[in-house]
């Protein structure tokens, strides 16, 4: 003790803490005891950390206390004598302080107040949907959706109920109904071992070869938890989902097929239920970032099978039966548009190339019938990109509006909103002022808007970002992906977490398009070979009886690069996103996309536009 004295850590004996050393003494206290909370729990974080110390610092003033009671005993002056001045000084600060604190805040309130008016106000003006309700319209007739058919009905399915908060809400009840749907769809995947080291040649459909091995085996490689009724505890199966096993020595695509039949009923219903025009699912748009969206996976489960199927038929001469599933893969895609989500979007787009690669193993295999090729280039033709992504971020735009307001609210954790660490991120959302949250919700929906309306002057018969198009003109990508040089805002935070995960969604919808051209192309030439027993010289010698007029490339308005090969094959191929013709190389040693080439018929180990 004496020590501490002659350090100045302590008083003498006969005088008072006083305020800093008793403020230090209160903070050292609060940090010691954090940390050794902290270790106890084994959990770590700066908001704990502050927390905590916070917390317990008041305990450290035990110490001052005790010591001026021993203090006054020997003589020190009273409370009010040393201290009175000092605290008449700090209660004046501290209202002034207050007195700034709540002007600032009302001030602060009044600019996002008159933000988010403004912004509102060029909405109208543009015309752009205020709610989910203008922006999805009336909802189709039971008998035109697919989400009201038999097979999709209930998947989405809510139920009123309170949370643990005892506030309204609402609860998923089709998880029953969808394990249901998923467990009817199972298909075992060929494995995906193969030469050269266990990498496999990369190829647009299923290895045909490789899936009939596990179907004769009866056993698939996969475990899965299997719940049973009757049962409360789940068992592990490795079996084929119930799937009637083929001969050991039927060929590989009939064994393909021979195992579909398992599957037939669930296949046969998917098919039947797409050709309904519309699909508008139940989806809960109130619960923003938290809506649950389970029918996206199952639209692209159901694809999977379908391709998986198509290529079996292709090569078991069902060329019919191919076709079909295919354009069923297109429909469910084109269904899955119509609720407006970013994520929706591209699984829209995920499902059109899996498609797009069942008819290219048609193509590969010189399989596909004159009408059928007239057919596809039709399917291929009606496919749009621009319109839906315009309404995709349309969707975007209300879900980070119903966020913003979620988060105001205090039902929704801040973190939600972007991909925030538990850590300093995490800390400076749950502090946030409402009225930076209202700044940052207006702020979203204008950037959110600039991106609508430079997609709306975009041609829709060209790449979004193609050369000379106002998202390039403009560097929309600038300013939309390098977010790290702009300056720290509270105003900003929050879009900028998002933006560079949105930027290049543009680029998915380039692909997509271009893969249409060049699939109504391939389409043309296959008719030509079948016409003429070759391909053509040039793409012109098409014109006018295989097509109206060359296809011109997405990525920079001229026609599509083509040339016939030494080996009786071709090249076919656009520029893609760098608008430089890289003379039919898809990929540079860096991995990124040059010319979006269509892919050739002869498996390979690089990689492909689909």
């Amino acid at each position: 003790m004496k020590l501490l004295q002659r350090l100045h850590l302590l008083p003498a004996d006969d005088h008072r803490f006083g305020f800093w050393r008793s403020l230090l003494v209160s903070l050292v206290t609060g940090l010691v005891l954090s940390t050794l909370v902290i270790q106890i729990s084994e959990e770590d974080s700066f908001s704990l950390r502050l927390g905590l110390g916070l917390g317990l610092s008041p305990l450290g003033w035990l110490v001052p206390l005790f010591w001026n009671r021993r203090a006054m005993a020997l003589g020190a002056p009273g409370f009010w004598a040393v201290w009175g001045r000092c605290v008449r000084r700090w209660t004046w600060a501290i209202a002034v302080v207050v007195t700034v604190m709540f002007l600032a805040r009302a001030i602060e309130g009044f600019r996002a107040a008159r933000a988010w008016q403004e912004t509102e106000a060029r909405l109208k003006q543009r015309g752009e949907p205020l709610t989910f309700q203008e922006l999805v319209g009336p909802r189709a007739p039971d008998d035109q959706n697919f989400a009201r058919h038999p097979l999709m009905a209930g998947i989405l399915s809510h139920e009123e109920t309170t949370n643990a908060k005892g506030r309204p809400t609402h609860r998923w009840t089709g998880q029953r109904k969808l394990a249901e749907f998923q467990d009817a769809l199972r298909f075992p995947d060929p494995p995906t071992d193969g030469p050269k080291g266990g990498k496999r040649l990369r190829r647009t459909g299923p290895d045909l070869e490789a899936l009939a091995g596990v179907l004769k085996s009866g056993t698939n490689r996969a475990r899965r938890t299997l719940y049973e009724a009757g049962r409360t505890e789940p068992r592990e199966t490795n079996d084929l989902f119930h799937l009637p096993i083929p001969p050991a020595a039927m060929p590989a695509p009939q064994a393909v097929l021979y195992a579909f039949e398992g599957r037939r009923a669930i296949l046969d219903q998917v098919t039947e239920a797409a050709r309904r025009p519309h699909a508008h699912y139940d989806i809960r748009y109130a619960d923003g970032p938290n809506a649950i969206l389970p029918h996206l996976a199952l639209h692209k489960s159901m694809a999977v099978q379908l391709r998986t199927r198509a290529v079996a038929r292709v090569a078991a001469g069902d060329t019919a039966g191919a076709a079909e599933d295919i354009d069923t893969m297109f429909r469910l895609g084109e269904l899955i548009g119509e609720d407006p989500t970013l994520i929706g979007y591209l699984v829209r787009v995920a499902i059109q190339n899996i498609a797009s690669s069942a008819f290219w193993d048609g193509t590969s295999q010189h399989a596909w019938s004159e009408a059928q090729l007239v057919a596809f280039q039709q399917r291929f033709a009606a496919l749009k990109q621009r319109d839906a992504l315009v309404q995709a971020f349309r969707g975007e735009r209300l879900f980070g509006k119903t966020t913003f307001e979620l988060m105001r609210e205090g039902r929704l954790d801040p973190e939600t909103l972007g991909a925030m660490d538990s850590g300093r991120d995490g800390f400076i959302g749950a502090i946030m002022p409402k009225a930076w949250l209202l700044q940052n919700q207006a702020y979203h929906s204008r950037v959110m808007d600039q991106i609508v309306d430079a997609l709306q002057r975009s041609d829709p018969e060209h790449g979004i970002g193609a050369k000379g198009s106002a998202w390039e003109k403009e560097r929309i990508d600038g300013w939309l992906v390098d977010t790290t040089s702009q300056r720290y805002h509270p105003y900003r935070i929050f879009t900028h977490m998002l933006l560079p995960g949105l930027a290049q969604v543009h680029a998915k919808a380039d692909r997509s398009l271009t893969t249409s051209r060049l699939a109504i192309a391939v389409a043309a030439l296959e008719r030509h070979r079948l016409a003429n027993g070759g391909y053509p010289k040039a793409l012109a010698d098409l014109v006018p009886q295989f097509l109206p007029t060359v296809p011109l490339d997405p990525m920079d308005g001229q026609p599509l690069r083509y040339r016939l090969d030494a080996d009786g094959t071709f090249t076919l191929y656009s520029v893609g996103p760098n608008h430089t013709d890289d003379h039919g190389v898809f990929e540079s040693k860096q991995g990124q996309d040059l010319d979006w080439v269509w892919p050739p018929n002869h498996p390979t180990e690089e990689r492909r536009l689909f």
